[in-house]
């Protein structure tokens, strides 16, 4: 049966890790029948099947600001966590716009809930897998807790909420 699959990530675009280990998966994934998708900041796939939100980009200059407010430092002014919650909220809405356009049954997390450079697109694709019940594979190879920049934060409650340093398995009956 055919399944359509989602990838999310900040970028899909040059020959990164993530775009490459991506676009592999993707070709094992369409020669076996599927059809596959695109959500990102930056995306350099075939435009009918991508879904390109700037704010997803992790160099987007509102997350680069929201960055710049919670690494380095324990404390966060409540002005940053309303941006924070004002942009995964515009994130979520337009992850929610791509799950219905392309009918997305599968969705695959390429290292967007592991490494915290755009802590509201982690949280706005957690909310949207708890809201959808969609079935998720969270593709990694970046954690931060193996970068020194992540180690001094103001966000640790939102890494315990969305980046995880386990993920719970479910099987389907």
């Amino acid at each position: 049966m055919m399944k359509h699959i989602g990838f999310v990530s900040t970028r899909f675009s040059g020959t990164d890790g993530v775009s490459l280990e991506a676009c592999k998966w993707a070709d094992v994934f369409e020669q076996n029948g599927h059809r596959c998708f695109w959500f990102a900041g930056e995306i350099d796939r075939n435009v009918q099947k991508s879904f390109e939100v700037p704010e997803a980009h992790f160099k987007h200059e509102q997350n680069r600001w929201i960055n710049e407010q919670i690494l380095g430092t324990k404390q966060r002014r409540p002005l940053v966590t309303q941006v924070i919650h004002d942009l995964r909220s515009l994130l979520k809405a337009r992850l929610h716009q791509f799950i219905n356009q392309f009918d997305i049954d599968l969705l695959i997390a390429e290292n967007v809930l592991t490494i915290p450079m755009h802590v509201p697109f982690g949280l706005a694709l957690t909310e949207t897998i708890a809201e959808t019940q969609l079935p998720t594979i969270s593709h990694n190879h970046d954690f931060y807790w193996e970068r020194v920049r992540f180690s001094r934060n103001a966000v640790s409650d939102y890494l315990r909420m969305a980046f995880p340093r386990a993920f719970q398995t479910s099987s389907t009956s």
